[in-house]
């Protein structure tokens, strides 16, 4: 299912990286971590170009801050950058305990 964007059309040059457009060129709102929660994600992953990757908690997290947005705020713990990209973690680790954190 594709999702339909908000507001006048945005032209190419000027989108913004950490946003969805629909096929006409209108942002498309991004998820919200009360969204992602009530969904089933059990934390957010932050992925950095060079290759380290972090799970987060929701822990100290404002609900209605945008998934994508949580980037803005990290710098990555192995090369200092802050070219991170952010998405839920819908997988089962958090339950199971597979990234070594309490449950």
């Amino acid at each position: 299912m594709f999702s339909h964007g908000t507001g006048p059309t945005v032209p190419r040059h000027r989108r913004n990286p950490r946003r969805a457009y629909d096929e006409e060129g209108r942002e498309v709102t991004p998820a919200t971590i009360a969204n992602v929660q009530e969904n089933g994600a059990r934390g957010i992953i932050a992925r950095c170009v060079c290759g380290h990757e972090a799970l987060l908690p929701f822990t100290g997290m404002h609900p209605d801050w945008y998934v994508p947005d949580i980037a803005l705020r990290l710098r990555c713990a192995a090369c200092g950058g802050k070219r991170i990209e952010t998405v839920p973690d819908w997988s089962d680790g958090w339950r199971s305990g597979r990234w070594g954190l309490e449950t």
